[in-house]
């Protein structure tokens, strides 16, 4: 599967639970240098004040297949949307997204 179709239907997974989230690629498969197993590297930010472990099992639920369709991991990170902007701005992760990452939708 092509490097598009891929982050359009994980894109489209996650979009399918929470229309209005923020979705990035980063690390490897953002910065072109990944291995053919590499895993895809996704940030999702929620309008939601917790993450709960329901919807973490929702958007884990929802790429479970595609990551059977591809044969490869896919290492999702999910943060609300306040806490990310505010108390996340100066984490490694927080730069790494923000110097190599691409966004999604």
């Amino acid at each position: 599967m092509r490097k598009q179709d891929t982050l359009n239907k994980i894109s489209h997974a996650i979009h399918s639970k929470a229309p209005d989230a923020k979705v990035f690629l980063f690390g490897s498969r953002a910065r072109g240098t990944n291995r053919k197993n590499s895993d895809w590297d996704i940030l999702v930010l929620v309008d939601t004040n917790k993450i709960t472990n329901e919807i973490e099992d929702t958007f884990r639920t929802e790429l479970y297949n595609i990551e059977l369709e591809l044969g490869q991991s896919i290492s999702i990170f999910i943060y609300p949307k306040n806490y990310w902007e505010n108390e996340l701005q100066y984490s490694p992760l927080y730069k790494s997204v923000l110097e190599e990452g691409l966004v999604l939708s």
